[in-house]
């Protein structure tokens, strides 16, 4: 890495938004220009965010940030103080920037990943994980873990951050595979050095660790697959473990960290409710008592303290997403800047030691992200950073949460994102099913969303049955339901735009990625009438041969490929499964009428190429029209900008043509 000069865009950050009263932080303005600029064309929505992963140091002197606009991303240190530049580092071509995390006032980490290819031809690539230290004041950095000896580069390379802080300054607490017989080992590693320690020793089927504020391990996870079986261990400084949790054949657990007191840790599963919950498992052994529950949604996540470890909140998703505070200082301050912001999401993810100085990602579907810093001694709400500040001017489209009934009555949830200069009449509508399938959507900025908006096409994202944060049952009505019933939920989403007069029956277009693009080649295939074209970027064609493609994500050990194969059974089904050949669209070609475009890159290791080469080939064959974009050396989430650009580009032109 290697430090080079600012560009002209760093004079634009930490400009002054507003200054008032502290109580309410209400802005003068927040981007609501009288006039709008010209509309943008791809390469500014298709463009990575200029500024990204945005970090508040602990006494709040620097700022850190990863930014897009050079031909290779640089991570910047910014003096907050001086309004300039401190250090910039040039991140190497061949790794993807993953996190920035502050150690202390002078340090940060700089998390890389790098793809190594497949040991063999029936195995996945696997994402390596490596993170190094630099100092705000200069000099090289040093990997973490680090030393000469070979462990310690394999122990870098085969390591994850547990804590970016504890009580023990310049240290920070990491899990990696060192010990005998490739068992997970907690570590103490020297930011300074890089030298480490090994504090604790796990076995083959440890997964998970758990330290408190000084350190400390409190507790050890294990799930052996083979069985099924889930095991939460407290740990004490005798070496001695109690189970404290134990699950036979189901899902892990999701363990989130700790309570403000240390006494509990805080894991979200469901236990039989309609939502998963968060619940507070005591250490000592005592039944677990439930901590917080949405009758909404499932609770997903959680706000951690990046000072003590300690559970602040739990994100709760349902149509929107928002946040379920346990700590009643968390609670004000999210309540503060949220008046300065409203009908925004505020999402508070960095503060100060003090809690003077807190970071702020205000978006909104129909608004780019910015990153304020907001001081409370000063009073004051600076931009700190912008994701897209070509747009900022710019009127996008406007996202509003809405539901339909599907065929049997069930409310499906969805979002629609209508153009900017809204229609009179009903328009062209192009449905965007996301990728997963055993995921969803969010009501927040989407860089395809807004160009199809842009270009005057209403855009409906449903949440079809399968979909996340909706409740268990939902989610577990979308296993074995490929081409059935999550398909028929996005028909219906349809049919419902058409009924409400939000689309004309004649200019429909289903487009999707991943999973998606699945669903747009279903949609072609097994409802023909219903769409006049159809786009997949990185889908599926042929659910059978996917299935006898699965293979895993990590390492060479035997495990890994049957827990791979085995999750995929039960959501998707098995190989032999004659279902899954009535439900793939590349054995449905001769029922497809609608024009189709493929677009898929070629260093893509999550969905085979073969999948849109043999789908492309079958309808060629066939005499369909077809249109086929390669995406040289890109990946499976479209991690470059170049490639999103002549994505849009393409999907532009074809859109065009045939809605």
């Amino acid at each position: 890495m290697s430090s080079k000069r600012p560009t002209a865009h760093t004079a634009r950050v930490l400009r002054t938004a507003a200054a008032c009263a502290v109580w309410t932080l209400a802005l003068v303005q927040i981007l609501s220009p009288s006039s709008f600029a010209a509309t943008p064309g791809p390469e500014v929505f298709g463009a990575l965010p200029v500024q990204t992963n945005v970090v508040l140091s602990p006494d709040g002197r620097w700022l850190a940030w990863v930014d897009h606009q050079g031909a290779r991303p640089r991570v910047v240190m910014f003096d907050v103080a001086a309004r300039k530049p401190q250090r910039i580092l040039q991140l190497p071509e061949r790794l993807k920037l993953r996190r920035l995390l502050w150690n202390d006032n002078e340090t940060l980490l700089v998390t890389l990943s790098e793809t190594a290819a497949p040991v063999a031809a029936n195995y996945r690539a696997r994402e390596f994980y490596l993170t190094t230290a630099y100092d705000v004041g200069g000099g090289d950095g040093r990997m973490l873990p680090g030393g000469n000896e070979k462990e310690g580069a394999f122990a870098a390379a085969h390591s994850v951050l547990i804590r970016v802080r504890t009580s023990k300054p310049h240290t920070v607490i990491m899990a990696s595979y060192v010990g005998k017989g490739g068992a997970s080992c907690l570590l103490e590693v020297d930011t300074r050095t890089g030298d480490f320690g090994i504090i604790k020793t796990g076995n083959a089927h440890t997964v998970g660790w758990m330290v408190d504020r000084d350190g400390v391990p409190v507790a050890r996870e294990d799930w052996d697959w083979t069985k099924r079986a889930y095991r939460l261990y407290a740990l004490s400084d005798k070496e001695l473990l109690r189970e404290i949790l134990r699950s036979d054949d189901a899902d892990q657990p999701n363990l989130q960290g700790l309570l403000a007191d240390d006494s509990a840790l805080v894991l979200l599963s469901g236990e039989g409710r309609p939502h998963q919950v968060a619940w507070a498992l005591p250490l000592n052994g005592s039944p677990r008592k439930l901590l917080a529950e949405d009758p909404d949604g499932d609770i997903t996540g959680a706000s951690v303290d990046p000072y003590t470890g300690a559970i602040l909140g739990v994100f709760v998703e349902d149509a929107s997403s928002k946040v379920h505070w346990l700590d009643p200082t968390a609670q004000h301050r999210q309540d503060l800047v949220q008046r300065a912001f409203p009908n925004r999401t505020v999402a508070l993810y960095g503060w100060t030691e003090d809690g003077n100085k807190t970071l702020a990602y205000v978006a909104s579907g129909s608004a780019a992200p910015v990153y304020y810093l907001v001081d409370f001694t000063t009073h004051r709400a600076d931009i700190a950073a912008e994701e897209y500040p070509a747009l900022e001017g710019v009127k996008l489209g406007e996202l509003s949460e809405i539901t339909y009934k599907a065929r049997d009555g069930t409310d499906i949830p969805a979002y629609l994102t209508v153009p900017a200069a809204k229609l009179a009449a009903a328009g062209p509508l192009v449905v965007l099913p996301h990728g997963g399938p055993f995921a969803r959507d969010y009501p927040r900025f989407d860089w395809m969303v807004q160009f199809l908006a842009s270009r005057g096409y209403t855009v409906l994202q449903p949440q079809f049955r399968g979909s996340t944060g909706f409740g268990d049952a939902f989610r577990d009505a979308g296993y074995r339901q490929l081409g059935g019933l999550m398909q028929d939920d996005v028909t219906d989403g349809v049919n419902a735009m058409i009924a409400r007069g939000v689309a004309d029956p004649k200019r429909i277009c289903i487009v999707g990625m991943s999973y998606g693009g699945y669903a747009a080649l279903a949609g072609a295939a097994f409802t023909p009438k219903l769409y006049s074209c159809a786009v997949s970027v990185n889908g599926i064609s042929d659910l059978q041969a996917l299935m006898q493609e699965e293979v895993p994500m990590y390492g060479s050990g035997v495990r890994y490929i049957s827990s791979a194969q085995s999750w995929w059974k039960e959501r998707i089904g098995s190989p032999t499964d004659s279902a899954l050949e009535k439900r793939s669209p590349i054995h449905a070609v001769s029922a497809i009428v609608a024009p189709i475009l493929i677009v898929y890159g070629t260093g893509d290791g999550v969905v085979a190429n073969s999948q849109s080469e043999k789908m492309a080939k079958a309808l060629s064959s066939a005499g369909k029209p077809v249109t086929v974009v390669k995406l040289p050396d890109e990946d499976h989430w479209l991690s470059r900008g170049e490639t999103r650009v002549k994505l849009l580009e393409a999907l532009d032109t074809f859109l065009s043509a045939h809605l």
